[in-house]
């Protein structure tokens, strides 16, 4: 029973299991927090979410042809009348507070 003891507290007290095991530390403060934005297409809409503030929406075809620009003044949960035709895919380009995201997106 003292050797089990033993080897457990030596392999616990270990640099690596000490590296490791601070990562999942409860007392940590610097916690990263990743907002997850998506497009979504469906019901002739194209819906966005997870974004804020004013921004512009660029819609391109998948070989690089300009589809459409939107500048809207608030992104948040934001609806779009879709221009896109079913069957093709799709770029949607995102800029919102200086980030761009994008998105591939296939029209049913």
């Amino acid at each position: 029973m003292i050797k089990r003891l033993l080897i457990f507290f030596i392999f616990f007290t270990s640099d690596s299991a000490l590296a490791s095991s601070a990562l999942y530390a409860p007392h940590i403060s610097n916690i990263i927090v990743q907002e997850q934005s998506i497009v979504l297409h469906g019901d002739g809409y194209l819906y966005f979410d997870g974004f804020k503030g004013p921004g512009s929406i660029e819609i391109y075809s998948i070989i690089g042809n300009q589809i459409a620009v939107f500048s809207i003044q608030e992104l948040f949960q934001f609806k779009l009348t879709s221009p896109l035709e079913s069957g093709n895919m799709y770029i949607i380009r995102v800029n919102s507070n200086g980030e761009t995201k994008t998105f591939k997106i296939v029209a049913s």
